[in-house]
This record gives C-alpha cells, sequence and structure tokens, in this order.
C-alpha cells in the first residue's frame, strides 16, 4: 500500500512539472496591428500581448524610433511610437517563467500621391509623328504598390507598376511615347495614380492630373504646294543676295587694285563716250 501510494506521488509531481513546462512552452506572443501601415512622419499605436497569465516581463524592441508605453495591463502592454519616417521593423516580447518568446512585424511608411504631374509634348503634332507623355508623382511611397495609368479620355492607353523596393520615400516617374493619328485631334490626355496598400491594410489612395489637348494638323496638297511656293521664295531671295554681294566685293576689290584715281578715270571716259 505504502508503495503504491509513493508511486502516486511521484506520478503527481511528475505530472505537475510537465504540466508547468508544457505551460512555459505553449504560451505565445501576438503584435497588433499584424501588419502596421503608417504615414510618413506620423505616429502609431501597436499592442503587444500574451496569453500567458502572469509573465515576468514584457517590452518592445525599436531601432530610431520614439516610443512610450501608452496603456498596460498584466498581459498586455500599448505603446506610443512617434514621427516615423521611414520603413522600420519592432519585436514584440514577453517572459514567461523565465522563457522569453518574441514576437515581430514591420512597419510600412506611406506617403499618398497628392500631386500627379503629367505634360504632352508636343501639344501640335503632324499626322504619323510621334509626341511624348510624361507623367511625375513627386515624394510618393512604396513604390511597389504604385500603378500609374495613361487615359486618352476615359479609355486606359498604358499602365505601369513599379517593382523597386525602397524604406525612403522616392518620386515616380512614367514616359510613353505615341504615334500621332488623325482620329486623336482634339484629344483630351491624362495620368491616373492609385496607392494600394490592400490586402494588409484598407488603406487606399487615388489622385488625377489635369488634362492636356492634343491637336493633330494632316498636311493637305494646298499645304504643300504652299510649302513649295516658300522654299522656292526662299531660294530665290538667297540666290539674289548671293549675286548682289558678289558684285559688291568685286567692286570693293577692284578699286583696292586700280586706287580711286582709276576708278575716277573710267568715269570720265565713259562720260565722254556718252557725250
Amino acid at each position: 500500500m505504502e508503495m503504491w501510494l509513493f508511486s502516486a506521488w511521484d506520478l503527481l509531481a511528475f505530472l505537475t512539472l510537465l504540466s508547468s513546462t508544457a505551460g512555459e512552452e505553449l504560451f505565445d506572443v501576438t503584435v497588433w496591428p499584424e501588419w502596421p501601415t503608417v504615414e510618413a512622419g506620423h505616429a502609431l499605436w501597436i499592442n503587444c500581448s500574451t496569453n500567458c497569465t502572469h509573465p515576468e516581463k514584457g517590452g518592445i524592441e525599436t531601432r530610431n524610433i520614439n516610443k512610450a508605453v501608452w496603456k498596460e495591463e498584466t498581459h498586455w502592454k500599448a505603446f506610443y511610437l512617434a514621427d516615423i519616417a521611414q520603413d522600420s521593423h519592432i519585436i514584440c516580447y514577453f517572459t514567461c517563467s523565465g522563457t522569453q518568446k518574441k514576437k515581430s512585424a514591420n512597419i510600412t511608411v506611406y506617403r499618398p500621391p497628392e500631386q500627379v504631374i503629367f505634360n504632352l509634348q508636343p501639344a501640335w503634332v503632324i499626322v504619323g509623328k510621334n509626341f511624348t507623355l510624361t507623367c511625375h508623382v513627386p515624394n510618393v511611397g512604396p513604390l511597389e504598390n504604385l500603378t500609374l495609368t495613361l487615359l486618352q479620355g476615359t479609355e486606359m492607353l498604358h499602365r505601369q507598376t513599379f517593382k523597386t523596393v525602397s524604406k525612403v520615400l522616392q518620386d515616380a516617374w512614367l514616359v510613353f511615347n505615341v504615334t500621332a493619328r488623325k482620329e486623336d485631334d482634339k484629344s483630351n490626355f491624362s495620368c491616373y495614380a492609385e496607392l494600394d496598400l490592400r490586402p494588409h491594410s484598407e488603406h487606399f489612395f487615388n489622385a488625377s492630373s489635369a488634362l492636356k489637348m492634343l491637336e493633330i494638323f494632316e498636311p493637305s496638297q494646298n499645304n504643300q504646294m504652299l510649302i513649295t511656293i516658300i522654299i522656292t521664295t526662299l531660294l530665290l531671295l538667297i540666290f539674289v543676295v548671293t549675286v548682289c554681294l558678289c558684285f559688291v566685293y568685286g567692286q570693293h576689290w577692284r578699286k583696292q587694285r586700280t586706287g580711286g584715281y582709276g576708278v575716277l578715270a573710267a568715269w570720265r571716259i565713259h562720260r565722254n563716250r556718252c557725250v
């Protein structure tokens, strides 16, 4: 009987130890929001929590971010992170029964497309010639979540996404060449920008540029004749000017060789012959 009781107490102690160890190993740490996003220069609240009933220690690790405890309870802490300027990495941690566990999250800093600058060059073009559409969105990010769309009226002409992954805000550029058609005359062109942070965030931003109108010039037979006349007139004028310059230069060269008296004598001989 004593031997059986001894074995029962040993089994109970073993189960208690096993339960305690399992509790230490099974406790977890969570971060909310799981995918934090914040506008550049703004503040963010981060909640770190654990399912350990009585954690010994808990906190948050950050780099180059001003942080402060906002509110806290036994198994959770809320932190206020201020003036976040670029993408950052944070780590929440808790210690339970001597065991520490961590949970990390990446902060995504964004800036909406506040200004969309669109240019059409040239605004007047001949059929069959190229014109260039340029879209510029300054100080926007992250670029990998940005899409720029060139529109002709309400129809999509060209769409571009960006693969650049950067921790700083950048300028986005889109340059696109188009061949002018007769039906493009008086068409309005514009640029549309979208910054989509979904599905990790509910943020979606969009902005449009001002409209630019294109004028198409189509040469006709009359226009070609007019161009031919203008070119011929210019060539004739150049020829006449060249002849006059040659004559003046020739007289000047002759005067230098014969001198002033030679010219006067030639003039008197010519006058006497006329008399």
